[in-house]
């Protein structure tokens, strides 16, 4: 045998095992990533630059196709309700590589069965995706919980937002155990105790608590619905203004969502300043309790729907509601408020990804139907 045919028989074999051992790589790195993305808001977030550093065919974020616990295909892209995420419309030549690397996954999963975390967990990454699909205002200590998202302020004991995808599935439905709430806040073990408010800080106090993601848009799941009753949910709230201009604003969500199906909602508290002289400002507030629970001046919500004929542009309603007892007979509408004002004051940043035109903002006047219900 020549010498040139055994250096060629030497090249081949070794391009292969490395094309081989990369893909091997790849893969396991893949499904450790997927895993990590279950409890680490962070990574997920960074996804798409991991994946795009690790793609080694294809890109991952033109649509994945990616095999369940039994085997079978999944294409994840627009056609694929568990992920929310708009997807880019894919070549056949991005096919034909997609369906290459679904061969190729299919191959090696009998020899990295034993290695990362079995299966790809597309329910729980999906939970996260559904969620957050017009992304995270903010990174500061995030907390996952089954019906919403939110950002925790260890300093004020107060989230600095929440995220919630209402849905009209869940508002038509009722789970009889959720006609009884619990008498008392619950604690999140996941915050220590000397960063949370408890139950002492509300007693004999001028506020009581409030919902930043109302119990009421989950009466269809027990669990989701005591989840809501949990300290990092909790503001501290003008008693007047939960009980009237807050309550319609709850229930003008959960009538949108009724309405266009779904609808994603953040909100928090906001601290506006105060003007002390001509050219001075100050930010006053008070805190309640021993733990010095911070007590918003204003609170802000954004109601963010698709719209069909709109394109990739989604509608957004701003409010702002100052933490008072307000006229319970004013319009809705007096609050509305424009987004960037909004990013401005509470230092977030919304719909982040999608462009908007930052002065003709498309706001829809709401509705004065005010549904029955209490939190």
């Amino acid at each position: 045998m020549s010498t040139y045919v055994v250096a060629s028989l030497c090249a081949v074999t070794g391009v292969t095992f490395f094309i081989f051992g990369a893909l091997v790589q790849q893969h396991v790195s893949y499904r450790k990533i997927k895993s990590v993305m279950l409890t680490d808001p962070y990574v997920y977030q960074c996804r798409k630059h991991i994946f795009n550093a690790l793609s080694f065919l294809g890109r991952v974020t033109k649509g994945s196709i990616i095999n369940n616990a039994k085997g079978k295909s999944i294409v994840t892209g627009e056609n694929n309700k568990q992920f929310s995420e708009r997807q880019d419309s894919v070549s056949i030549f991005d096919q034909f590589i997609l369906w290459s690397r679904t061969r190729a996954y299919k191959a090696i999963m009998y020899m990295t069965f034993s290695v990362g975390q079995e299966g790809y967990p597309h329910e729980e990454i999906a939970h996260v995706a559904g969620i957050m699909k017009y992304g995270f205002p903010g990174m500061d200590e995030i907390h996952v919980y089954k019906n919403f998202i939110l950002s925790y302020d260890r300093r004020n004991r107060i989230a600095h937002w929440v995220c919630e995808h209402v849905k009209d599935e869940c508002l038509r439905m009722r789970d009889l155990k959720t006609l009884h709430k619990p008498n008392e806040y619950l604690a999140d073990n996941t915050i220590p105790p000397m960063f949370s408010a408890n139950m002492r800080d509300f007693r004999n106090s001028d506020w009581v608590g409030g919902h930043l993601a109302s119990p009421q848009n989950y009466k269809c799941d027990i669990l989701r619905f005591m989840e809501a009753y949990k300290f990092p949910n909790i503001v501290p709230i003008n008693r007047g203004l939960k009980n009237h201009i807050w309550l319609r604003l709850e229930n003008y969500v959960r009538e949108m969502a009724l309405k266009f199906g779904s609808v994603y909602v953040y909100t928090g508290p906001l601290f506006m300043p105060q003007r002390i002289t001509f050219r001075n400002w100050s930010i006053r507030h008070h805190v309640m309790g021993m733990n010095t629970v911070a007590v918003p001046t204003h609170f802000f919500k954004v109601i963010i729907r698709d719209d069909g004929e709109d394109g990739d542009l989604p509608l957004m309603e701003g409010f702002v509601v100052p933490n008072a007892d307000v006229d319970k007979e004013m319009d809705l509408r007096s609050f509305l408020c424009d987004v960037h004002d909004i990013e401005h004051f509470a230092g977030l940043k919304f719909c982040d990804g999608h462009q908007r035109d930052p002065v003709d903002l498309p706001v829809n006047a709401p509705s004065m139907t005010d549904l029955r219900g209490s939190d």
